[in-house]
């Protein structure tokens, strides 16, 4: 049933001009919501590719949890390759911090850290190893670093241990 034919003044409320501005508003709705559906799958394209590259970043980046890492094992995972895992040491636990490249890596304000062990300068809260004495530490610095290997513990990957801590 048409308007027309539910009440017989519909055609004098319903000019042609608000017709076509219905008929306008309509086509510029579907538009719309035709254009935001195509978004909405373009957008869900874009994020499965991405989680399918995160996916594959976070394969190539895993190393397998082993004890009896040794130092010299350590520094080719310095972070100067983009293509590989990092690793730092902390009182004895291995840990690989490739999410945090930015920080570790190459250029990174810790790059110092990675692909060693990490144990002194981070309980001495430096980043310069001519800064360290080579005395004990103190039960302060043992705090620090306590800290430290608990807040990588929560955060990265552990791969197991150190051969010989520094301590």
């Amino acid at each position: 049933a048409t308007l027309e034919s539910l009440h017989p003044a519909a055609d004098c409320l319903m000019s042609s001009s608000w017709q076509q501005r219905l008929k306008g508003a309509a086509v510029v709705l579907a538009a719309y919501l035709i254009v935001m559906e195509a978004k909405q799958m373009i957008d869900d394209w874009i994020m499965e590719k991405e989680m399918k590259r995160r996916k594959e970043l976070a394969l190539r980046m895993h190393i397998d949890k082993r004890d009896g890492w040794r130092l010299d094992e350590l520094k080719p995972f310095d972070g100067k390759d983009p293509d590989s895992p990092i690793l730092l040491a902390i009182d004895g636990r291995v840990f690989n911090v490739w999410r945090s490249r930015h920080l570790y890596g190459a250029g990174g304000s810790y790059e110092e850290l990675a692909g060693g062990d990490a144990t002194r300068m981070l309980a001495k809260q430096s980043l310069e190893t001519e800064q360290d004495d080579g005395q004990p530490l103190t039960e302060s610095e043992l705090e620090v670093m306590t800290n430290w290997k608990e807040y990588f513990t929560t955060k990265y990957d552990d791969c197991g241990s150190l051969m010989q801590p520094v301590c």
